[in-house]
C-alpha cells in the first residue's frame, strides 16, 4: 500500500520544484484550468512574507532531559537494553525509547487496571493545561515554541479520555485511567504539521503515563519569498495545487469536474511546515539529508455548476526553482 501511494503521488506531481513543496499526504486531483475564476476572500497577508526551507539534523536531547525521562520511569543504567549514536532504549516493565536521528521520544508506563484496581485521582480537564505547562521544561521544550489559539494562548488541547469499560455483576463500570493532551510546535510562527507534535497522557495523581513526541532538529537551509494570494491563484490555474480527496458518508469519493466548474472562492488560507515522511521508497533511504518545507492549505467553496461544494486544497507557498 505504501508503494502504491507513492506511485500515485509521482503521477500527480511532475514539476520538481513544486512537488517538493507539497507534503506526502497531498493525494488528490490537480487543479489545472487557465481560465478558472478564483475569488480570494481570505486575509490578504495570511502568512509571513518570507519562509525558510530547513534541513533536518539530529535532535540534541540534553543530559537533563534524558535524566528527567529516566526518573519518570525509575530507569537505571541496568534497564538500558540498547544504546548507540542514534538513541537509546530502556525497559523495566515500562518502556522508553529515544531517537536522536528523528527527534522522537516514546514512553509508556504500561499500567493494567481491573475492577479491583481502578485508577484514582485522574486529573480533570481543567488541570491539564497547567500540568502540561509544568512538564514541558522536563522535555526541554519552551511553551513559547507552541502554536497559539486565536487569543494568543498556547494551544494545549485535551484530546481523549483513556480508559476501560468492565462488566461486573451485570453492571458496566467505566474507569478513566488517564487523560490525553496534545500540542504542536510552531516554527517561525508557522504550525509544524509533521515532525513537531506531541501527545501526553496524565494518569493517577497527575503522573505522566505516556509520551509520544516528535521534535526534529532543524537548521536553516534557504530563505524564500512567500507567495502572495495573486501568485497562489496563478499557480492554482497552472495545475500546481491539489484538491484533496473527499469521501462521502458512505466512504465513496466525491469528485469535482474542474473543466466545468464556474468558480472557486478561497475562504481561509494557512501556512504549515511539513517534514519528510519516511514511507514508500523514502523508507529505505538514509534519513539524512532530509528537509522541512512550507506549504499552504486553502479552504474553499467551488461552484460546480450543479451546486456548491466545500473543498480543501494544498498548494505550494514557495518556488524552489528560483
Amino acid at each position: 500500500m505504501k508503494k502504491i501511494i507513492l506511485l500515485v503521488l509521482l503521477q500527480f506531481f511532475w514539476t520538481a520544484g513544486f512537488s517538493q513543496s507539497l507534503p506526502f499526504r497531498s493525494v488528490g486531483t490537480p487543479i489545472q484550468r487557465t481560465n478558472l475564476l478564483v475569488h480570494w476572500n481570505a486575509p490578504k497577508h495570511p502568512w509571513p512574507k518570507t519562509l525558510w526551507v530547513y534541513h533536518m539534523v539530529p535532535t540534541k536531547f540534553s543530559p537533563t532531559v534524558i535524566s528527567n525521562l529516566m526518573a519518570l520511569g525509575s530507569f537505571t543504567e541496568k534497564d538500558r537494553t540498547d544504546s548507540n549514536t542514534n538513541g537509546m532504549i530502556f525497559r523495566n516493565g515500562q518502556n522508553l525509547s529515544i531517537s536522536y536521528a528523528i527527534g522522537e521520544i516514546e514512553y509508556s508506563r504500561g499500567e493494567n487496571y481491573w475492577t479491583t484496581n481502578l485508577a484514582k485521582d485522574v486529573p480533570g480537564t481543567n488541570r491539564l493545561f497547567q500540568l502540561t505547562a509544568d512538564f514541558l521544561p522536563k522535555l526541554g521544550i519552551s511553551i513559547s515554541g507552541l502554536t497559539k489559539t486565536e487569543n494568543g494562548k498556547p494551544n494545549i488541547v485535551f484530546r481523549n479520555d483513556v480508559g476501560s469499560i468492565f462488566l461486573q455483576n451485570n453492571v458496566w463500570i467505566t474507569n478513566i485511567c488517564a487523560r490525553e493532551v496534545s500540542f504542536v510546535r510552531a516554527v517561525d510562527g508557522v504550525e509544524f504539521r509533521a515532525g513537531g507534535n506531541c501527545l501526553i497522557d496524565f494518569g493517577e495523581h497527575g503522573q505522566v503515563t505516556k509520551i509520544s513526541l516528535s521534535w526534529r532538529g532543524l537548521e536553516h537551509d534557504k530563505l524564500y519569498p512567500a507567495a502572495t494570494p495573486e501568485i497562489i491563484m496563478k499557480w492554482m490555474r497552472e495545475g500546481k495545487a491539489v484538491q484533496k480527496r473527499m469521501l462521502d458518508k458512505f466512504g465513496g469519493e466525491t469528485t469535482i469536474d474542474w473543466t466545468t466548474a464556474k468558480s472557486v472562492t478561497i475562504k481561509k488560507a494557512i501556512a504549515y511546515y511539513w517534514g519528510e515522511v519516511f514511507l514508500g521508497a523514502r523508507e529505505h533511504q538514509p534519513i539524512f539529508p532530509s528537509w522541512v518545507r512550507p506549504f499552504a492549505t486553502l479552504w474553499a467553496t467551488v461552484d460546480t455548476s450543479h451546486g456548491n461544494v466545500d473543498v480543501e486544497i494544498d498548494c505550494p507557498i514557495i518556488d524552489e526553482t528560483k
